[in-house]
């Protein structure tokens, strides 16, 4: 075998160099929201705040670009903006993968696995044993403020034949512990999915290790549940306050595998009362319980122990419903941007609200602002701005039969178009021309929601985009719509036009985003 002589070699690593920097650039990978240092990421894991930090836990594969071999990756932030990749947190090991789960601060040390002086920080997941593709559910604990964790030696804490009697897939469908601390009642409260049955069961416990069943949420016992929205998956559950009234309401969020508006899977959220351990859902409407209506918001959690003095429910998800088959080399999986979500009621019906935190504003720089001005058929505005990390929002009063678009990432043949439709008081995201969309049968296409309009006849649009993903709240936030976009570089550009008739604007505002 001969050697490669020096000028060779040398050419054959600027080659090298240059073909990965050239994959790099081209890999999709977005601006300002959070993305695996490299391969595989589905939902968000255990989400807390412990001091000033705010821990991401999520599913994580660190060895491939695809599902398996799941682990929790970690990262924390100051800001939830600005992300620093962590080592794992709960690894799989000795065949028994880490799936999905939730965290929680045992303040009083009821696990007795820390200290009345350092009370640990506790963490539930799903051991899922390889072999043969059982379920069950495991502790784990960190008192190092969540720098580290270490799994509870008497692990399961709940096994499958403990689950038996509540679990006819025989521990092939029960996971992903939501649990949290119930004061009224002085007990832990786990929530466990079993998506093979579309049941909820719910467990309480007095030391965080032992648990005993309660009951069961069914969709026969939510009045207006579809039975075709099944696979229930990634439950969360908490208190939350409703807009100008001073009250509250237990919230239980789902993530079902089948039966949202777009298609597939989606979070869904309901209403109702608690007492410890039954839930009792309130009626539900298909046309309010949605928190999104794109195809990419998948496996919703909140964070937990903010602090009163913040006052916010965050949430956050993973952006992807399409397996591996995304057109991205290096990582797969994105966070959605974290929103707030609050309850409110719009006209005579109550609504989840949602918009993204307010950090946003701390990042980034206005490059074009647009006051009181209509724009008729014929006329295009924001031509001579590009970009692919914005944040855009528009205010504006439609005409009768008015049509407003919302070109982004626009090319010569590409583009997503976000519209508002007069008629039908209706939001949509159009990905049919939106840049790659042959890697997955459902990549493409039109997804709607419904906008609420205000008494006084304005409208609102927020659209944030960011290199591959477009996430568009209307309205108040009651129309959420969050897609993955795959275009080429060249399509930066916008546009914003209106047909039917006049629109007038009130404002428009255009930031680009950068967190540099």
């Amino acid at each position: 075998m001969s050697l490669l002589n020096s000028a060779s070699m040398i050419g054959l690593l600027c080659l090298t160099s240059a073909l990965v920097c050239q994959a790099q650039s081209n890999d999709y990978r977005p601006v300002y929201h959070f993305t695996p240092d490299e391969n595989w990421m589905n939902e968000p894991n255990g989400l807390i705040k412990i001091g000033s930090t705010w821990h991401l836990f999520y599913q994580h594969n660190p060895t491939a670009n695809v599902w398996g071999n799941l682990n929790w990756g970690h990262a924390t932030s100051t800001d939830l903006l600005h992300w620093t990749h962590q080592a794992l947190a709960i690894t799989s090991e000795n065949g028994v993968e880490a799936f999905t789960g939730t965290a929680y601060y045992d303040i009083d040390n009821t696990s007795g696995l820390g200290t009345s002086a350092n009370p640990p920080y506790l963490a539930w997941f799903t051991g899922y044993t390889v072999a043969n593709q059982s379920q069950d559910q495991r502790l784990a604990f960190s008192v190092d403020n969540g720098a580290t964790w270490t799994k509870f030696q008497g692990n399961p804490i709940i096994s499958t034949t403990q689950e038996a009697p509540h679990d006819i897939t025989g521990g092939l469908e029960s996971r992903d512990p939501k649990v949290f601390f119930h004061s009224p009642s002085g007990k832990w409260v786990m929530v466990l999915a079993h998506g093979g049955q579309d049941k909820m069961t719910f467990w309480t416990s007095t030391d965080t290790k032992q648990w005993t069943w309660q009951s069961d949420l069914e969709s026969s016992s939510i009045s207006g549940m579809s039975s075709a929205i099944t696979g229930w998956e990634v439950p969360d559950m908490f208190q939350l306050p409703i807009a100008g009234t001073g009250e509250s309401t237990w919230v239980l969020i789902m993530t079902p595998a089948q039966g949202s508006p777009a298609g597939g899977n989606g979070v869904l959220a309901l209403t109702g009362s608690f007492d410890g351990a039954t839930f009792t859902a309130d009626p539900v409407r298909n046309e309010t319980m949605w928190l999104d209506y794109g195809r990419d918001f998948d496996g919703a959690l909140s964070w937990v122990n903010v602090p009163s003095s913040d006052g916010r429910r965050i949430i956050a998800a993973v952006m992807n419903s399409y397996g591996s088959n995304p057109p991205t080399t290096t990582w797969k999986g994105m966070l959605s941007f974290p929103r707030t979500l609050s309850l409110k009621t719009i006209g005579n019906e109550q609504y989840f609200v949602q918009q993204p935190i307010a950090e946003l504003d701390s990042v980034g720089s206005t490059v074009l602002q647009i006051q009181n001005q209509t724009i008729a058929p014929g006329q295009t505005l924001l031509s001579s701005v590009y970009g692919t990390a914005l944040d855009i929002r528009i205010a504006f009063r439609p005409a009768v039969s008015s049509i407003l678009s919302l070109a982004v990432r626009k090319g010569a043949s590409e583009q997503t178009v976000i519209k508002y439709t007069q008629s039908t008081s209706t939001l949509s995201v159009d990905r049919t021309a939106s840049g790659d969309i042959s890697y997955d049968p459902a990549a493409g296409g039109v997804h709607d929601a419904k906008v609420q309009v205000e008494d006084t006849g304005i409208v609102h649009i927020r659209a944030l985009i960011d290199t591959c993903s477009v996430e568009v709240f209307g309205g108040q936030g009651e129309a959420v719509i969050s897609d993955l976009i795959f275009p080429s570089d060249s399509s930066d550009g916008l546009a914003l036009d209106v047909a039917g008739g006049n629109v007038a604007i009130e404002s428009v505002e255009v930031r680009k985003i950068s967190l540099a």
